[in-house]
């Protein structure tokens, strides 16, 4: 389908390409979690896993006290081709953060929140228009509440679609764009969604799955050989969730935003296997604590913190 006139075109699509490149920086990234690249069997089914861990190292907090956190999370997914033209995917992911808070005075209350479990499930439905171009989408469905929350007040939830064009066999570009409802408040997010071979070991491409936190996100990869691969990241994140029925603010919701930058040292282990490892730093930190109907008590910002994490990630 690639002809000589597409070729002659690729000068042009790499512009478009490297013009996209300071829009996407500032398209939000996980730190903590690259979507792992399935692999295809013969019964057309995809499947995929990843288990990652991170550290927000302390941090001080305008008005007084510190905060640091740890975050633990797994993931598996699953693709099946159900026509030539379309197919089914489906991922569910398990996530603990913990927050330690020390002589808190910022956010009114000494400790805030602490344990936060999330819970989630994503389906998507892809169709193949023609070579040129996709189309998909599906629900989104988010459990996210600190221990002793109570359940039926801590579900985010919403819709993701999304579009793309392959310009040519080492470009292919897009747009996607959510709606979600988060804990009494109702966020719309869009994001460009760029899958391009620079050269044979240069690489720009997203990094995460956009979602109820934000936008996908973009890294700029560089493989060093068949074994090792370097990349550097960065984006925007936001964690909201549902306070302690009982806690200091009772049914209230917790929120954590920052910007993380971040770069990754990747080793592939056998066939299937990948572990990465991250190094990086959250910038332009902000808490917010509000009320059980979404009412600001009160925000402060935190000062710029390290981050470490590693990524265990495979295909079945």
């Amino acid at each position: 389908m690639f002809d000589s006139a597409g070729n002659r075109n690729g000068a042009a699509a790499r512009l478009v390409g490297w013009g996209l490149v300071a829009l996407c920086l500032l398209v939000p990234a996980s730190l903590f979690g690259q979507a792992a690249s399935p692999k295809t069997t013969d019964e057309g089914v995809r499947l995929s896993a990843s288990a990652s861990s991170a550290y927000q190292f302390k941090s001080n907090i305008d008005g007084g006290g510190d905060v640091s956190a740890s975050y633990f999370g797994v993931e598996a997914g699953g693709e099946k081709r159900l026509t030539d033209a379309a197919n089914l995917g489906i991922r569910v992911n398990y996530a603990r953060e913990n927050y330690n808070f020390s002589d808190t005075n910022g956010l009114l209350v000494r400790k805030p929140w602490g344990q936060i479990d999330r819970v989630g499930l994503n389906l998507r439905l892809g169709y193949k228009l023609n070579d040129q171009w996709r189309i998909g989408g599906g629900p989104v469905i988010q459990y996210a509440g600190e221990t002793n929350a109570k359940s039926g007040d801590s579900f985010l939830y919403g819709g993701i679609v999304s579009a793309v064009y392959q310009v040519n066999p080492n470009l292919m570009l897009g747009l996607g764009a959510g709606v979600f409802y988060r804990l009494e408040e109702t966020k719309l997010f869009a994001s460009p969604i760029v899958s391009w071979k620079i050269t044979d070991r240069l690489s720009l491409g997203n990094s995460y799955h956009l979602g109820v936190a934000g936008p996908a996100g973009l890294e700029l990869a560089y493989k060093i050989d068949d074994n090792w691969e370097v990349a550097a990241g960065g984006g925007h994140r936001s964690s909201r969730f549902r306070l302690d029925k009982d806690g200091s603010t009772p049914g209230g919701i917790g929120e954590n935003n920052s910007w993380p930058l971040y770069a990754r040292l990747s080793r592939k282990l056998g066939s299937a296997v990948h572990l990465d490892l991250y190094g990086g730093a959250a910038f332009a930190g902000k808490l917010k604590l509000q009320d059980s109907k979404g009412n600001d008590i009160h925000s402060v910002d935190y000062n710029t913190s390290a981050l470490l994490g590693f990524n265990l990630r495979g295909d079945f």
